[in-house]
C-alpha cells in the first residue's frame, strides 16, 4: 500500500509523491466506482492536492510513513506512503481522493522526531487540498552574539542549560560563536520545546560578559537566541597604560574626560615601536572617537594605549563596524567616526568653532588599498562643498560643531 489508493491500484514504486500520480489514481477510481466522464461525477466528487510532513523548524521530513483512513481514525485505510527525498516533492506526496472526511495517521518517523497525534481533514472537490503533518522534535535555529551596533561577535563561548535562568538545570548545548558561510558571530542549535537559559562562559577581549538569556522554545521554529555584548569600559583618574589588540583601521578609541585639566594625550603603541597619536588636547575633552592607525599604509597591530590625563576619564575600544552608520547626513560635536552608506561624489561641510576642522575619508570597502584623503583642513568657522566619494569611512577631527551631507 505504497502511494496508492488501497484495493484500487497496484503499488507505485515512486511512492506516489507527485500530484500527477494522484490524478492517475483518480482515473482508476472513476472506473472502480463507476463514474462516467460524461455524467460529470468525476469532476464533482474528486479532490486533489498534497500532504507535506514538517518538523518543528518547518523543515520538510522525508522517510515518514503516513496512512490516510476514510472517515474517522477507525475507518478503512485508503492511502499509505513514505515521504521521499526527490527534489520535486521532498518530504511530501500527492493525493487524489473522493470528497469527504479523512484521518491522517503517522505510523513511523525518522530518528530525532516523535509520532504526532492523528488529525482529521476535510477533502474538498477539485484541486487545492493541501495538508501538513507536524512532527514533534528538536527546533533548529542559532545563537548569535552581537555588539551594540548589531554586528556579529566571534569568540563568545556560550552554555545552554535546561530550565529558567533562576534555576538552570543540566547543560544541553555549548559552542563558540564563529564565522560561517552565512554570517559571523553565531553557531547552530537544535533544541526540544521547553525553557532554556544561555550564559556566556568566556568573551573576546574588549567585551563585558552579557547577562544570561532565558528563551522559551516552541514549535514551529526556528529559534533565535541573541546575546548582546557591551564593550569593556576602562576608567581612571591619572596616567595609565591599557592593553589592547587593535589592527590599523579595524578599531577606534572612544574617550571622554569632562573635568580633565592640563594636557589630554593618547598614544596607540605597538610592540615594534610604532606610535599613533590619537588625541592631543588641553583641558576638558567631553567625548570623542578616533580610529586607531588610520594614517598607516600597512597594517600594524597595536598592543597598548598610553593615557596621559588628569581627571575622571573613561575609555572604550570598539570595532570599526560599531561606528555610527548614516545614509548621507551626519552632525555632531568634537572628534567622531562616521560611516556613510549611500553613494555620492560631493560633500557639503559646515563647521562652527575656533580650532582646526579636519575631515579625512576613505572608501570603506577597499581597506589599506585606499589612501585616506584629507577632504578639508581649516581653522575656525567653515562652509563649503568639496569632492568626496562615498560610501566612505570618515574621521572628523575638531572640538567644534559640524555637519556633513553627501550626494
Amino acid at each position: 500500500m505504497n502511494g496508492a489508493v488501497l484495493n484500487a491500484c497496484p503499488r507505485n514504486k515512486r511512492n506516489g509523491l507527485r500530484v500527477v500520480v494522484g490524478l492517475m489514481i483518480v482515473g482508476l477510481l472513476s472506473v472502480a466506482l463507476g463514474w462516467s466522464a460524461s455524467s460529470g461525477a468525476f469532476a464533482a466528487q474528486i479532490g486533489t492536492g498534497a500532504v507535506s510532513v514538517k518538523g518543528p523548524s518547518s523543515e520538510l521530513v522525508p522517510g515518514t510513513t503516513v496512512e490516510i483512513r476514510q472517515g474517522n481514525c477507525s475507518g478503512p485505510a485508503v492511502w499509505r506512503t513514505i515521504t521521499g527525498s526527490a527534489p520535486a516533492a521532498y518530504g511530501a506526496f500527492g493525493i487524489g481522493l473522493a470528497a469527504g472526511q479523512y484521518c491522517i495517521l503517522t505510523l513511523a518517523v525518522p530518528s530525532l522526531y516523535a509520532v504526532p497525534a492523528t488529525s482529521l481533514v476535510e477533502m474538498k472537490e477539485g484541486p487545492g487540498n493541501w495538508f501538513t503533518v507536524w512532527l514533534p522534535g528538536p527546533v533548529s535555529g542559532a545563537l548569535v552574539a552581537k555588539d551594540a551596533g548589531g554586528n556579529g561577535v566571534n569568540g563568545l563561548s556560550a552554555l545552554i542549560q535546561e530550565g529558567p535562568c533562576a534555576a538552570p538545570g543540566g547543560g544541553v548545548w555549548q559552542n563558540t560563536t564563529a564565522t560561517s558561510r552565512w554570517s559571523s558571530g553565531g553557531f547552530g542549535i537544535s533544541l526540544k520545546p521547553g525553557t532554556y537559559c544561555s550564559t556566556a562562559q568566556s568573551v573576546p577581549a574588549g567585551y563585558d560578559y552579557p547577562a544570561p538569556v532565558e528563551t522559551v522554545v516552541s514549535a514551529p521554529g526556528p529559534v533565535w537566541i541573541t546575546m548582546w555584548l557591551a564593550a569593556t569600559s576602562v576608567r581612571g583618574t591619572t596616567d595609565d597604560v591599557i592593553a589592547i589588540n587593535a589592527t590599523s583601521m579595524s578599531q577606534f578609541v572612544e574617550f571622554s574626560c569632562s573635568d580633565c585639566v592640563d594636557n589630554v594625550i593618547l598614544w596607540a603603541l605597538s610592540d615594534a615601536g610604532d606610535r599613533d597619536l590619537l588625541i592631543n588636547e588641553i583641558g576638558a575633552y567631553p567625548k570623542g572617537r578616533v580610529i586607531v592607525g588610520f594614517y598607516d599604509l600597512d597594517p600594524i597591530v597595536y598592543t597598548q594605549i598610553a593615557v596621559q590625563a588628569r581627571g575622571n576619564w573613561t575609555m572604550r575600544v570598539l570595532d570599526i563596524s560599531s561606528a555610527r552608520h548614516v545614509s548621507n547626513q551626519a552632525s555632531g560635536i568634537g572628534d567622531d567616526v562616521v560611516i556613510f552608506d549611500r553613494g555620492g561624489s560631493v560633500a557639503a561641510l559646515s563647521h562652527h568653532g575656533s580650532a582646526n576642522f579636519i575631515i579625512w575619508a576613505s572608501d570603506q570597502n577597499r581597506g589599506f588599498g585606499s589612501d585616506w584623503a584629507p577632504i578639508v583642513n581649516e581653522i575656525g568657522d567653515y562652509w563649503g562643498r568639496v569632492p568626496m566619494g562615498s560610501p566612505a569611512i570618515v574621521q572628523v577631527s575638531t572640538n567644534g560643531s559640524w555637519e556633513i551631507t553627501t550626494g
